[in-house]
């Protein structure tokens, strides 16, 4: 149940990233070709192109970390026992989850101060904290995804989700 939770909600967050870069791709083609027929170029095309960026990538991170696609280093991977090799899978989770909740804390505080202080972005006025909550929204997706790899090594499986 709670992995096909989690897969759910990592299937979620890809979906929405590659709306993200549909976006992106159509909104920087409109404005070449607006560009290159008629002299009207797209208004706000570099701030929709990044938003649209951020939006993709971390979008992206909960499935990688559900499915395993993280970059890994395995070079003990073939010298250590099973069970010498399941702890330190283990300790590895715990130590990204640390870091996903350090980075969710280092986010929040610029988030209600963009929230607060009413921040925008220059040319599509749209606010900008809901940009920062979207990273938190990811983060925090990634440590759940994370913590779900940890029950499943605790139950003896892998890491890795079947999605």
């Amino acid at each position: 149940m709670l992995d096909r939770a989690l897969a759910g909600l990592a299937r979620l967050c890809t979906g929405l990233g590659a709306v993200s870069l549909l976006v992106m791709m159509v909104a920087t083609d409109y404005d070449i070709v607006a560009r290159w027929v008629a002299n009207q170029p797209l208004n706000g095309v570099v701030e929709i192109v990044e938003v649209m960026v951020l939006a993709t990538a971390m979008l992206g991170l909960p499935e990688a970390f559900l499915r395993g696609e993280q970059i890994q280093v395995d070079l003990v991977d073939t010298i250590l026992p099973a069970a010498m090799l399941r702890a330190v899978k283990v300790i590895a989770l715990l130590l990204t989850i640390v870091f996903l909740a350090l980075l969710c804390r280092n986010v929040t505080a610029p988030m209600m101060d963009a929230r607060m202080f009413g921040d925008m972005k220059p040319d599509l006025g749209i606010p900008v904290w809901p940009l920062y909550g979207l990273i938190l929204f990811s983060f925090s997706a990634s440590v759940l995804a994370c913590a779900g790899a940890i029950v499943r090594l605790a139950a003896g499986g892998t890491p890795e989700a079947r999605t």
